[in-house]
């Protein structure tokens, strides 16, 4: 008898019908353990998740809770502190000019410090400024007299030339009349 060959749909291979119908049987069962397998594995990791998930939300709750503890006890202190500010209210002002003040008297502090500091570094100043003008003022005084020497020479030199050109002309005269006398002679 001929067996026919066809597909099969589990496996996508050629089988053969007939005498190999046990062996797709066998075939197909363990698919089907393997099938039944993959779906426990899948159903124990969903019940490992959900476990997971049951410890995280116990301990948010958990969390919560002592939030919500805290937030209680936080609130009476909140409201005990709010009365207690009303009723130190004059004390708070007090405080505050005391705050203030004693931030002006650091910062006071700080400044007298640095003050010292300056004052030696102006007085340090006021010393080379003090040694320039000395030195300018003695540059100064040499050279006003040697102003005044130099005016007295132009002076003397002014009045001899006066004098040579006054005498210049006479002596033109005399050696003129020198010539003359020579010729004459």
């Amino acid at each position: 008898m001929m067996q026919s060959r066809g597909l099969s749909a589990s496996s996508g291979k050629w089988r053969e019908k007939g005498a190999g119908g046990k062996q797709r049987k066998q075939h197909e069962s363990k698919e089907g353990v393997k099938v039944t397998e993959n779906r426990a594995l899948k159903d124990e990791e969903k019940m490992e998740l959900q476990l997971k998930g049951q410890h995280i939300a116990e301990e948010a709750d958990r969390k919560y809770d002592q939030v919500a503890g805290r937030l209680v006890v936080t609130e009476g202190n909140s409201d005990r502190t709010e009365e207690g500010a009303e009723l130190a209210s004059p004390c708070r002002e007090m405080d505050d000019q005391t705050r203030l003040r004693g931030q002006n008297l650091k910062c006071l502090s700080a400044a007298e410090e640095k003050y010292p500091q300056k004052e030696d570094k102006y007085e340090e100043g006021i010393k080379i400024v003090t040694d320039k003008l000395r030195k300018a003022e003695i540059r100064a005084e040499f050279m006003e007299r040697s102003v005044a020497k130099t005016e007295k020479t132009i002076d003397d030199l002014e009045n001899k030339l006066k004098c040579t050109e006054e005498e210049h002309p006479c002596t033109q005269r005399m050696l003129d009349e020198t010539v003359l006398d020579l010729n004459e002679m």
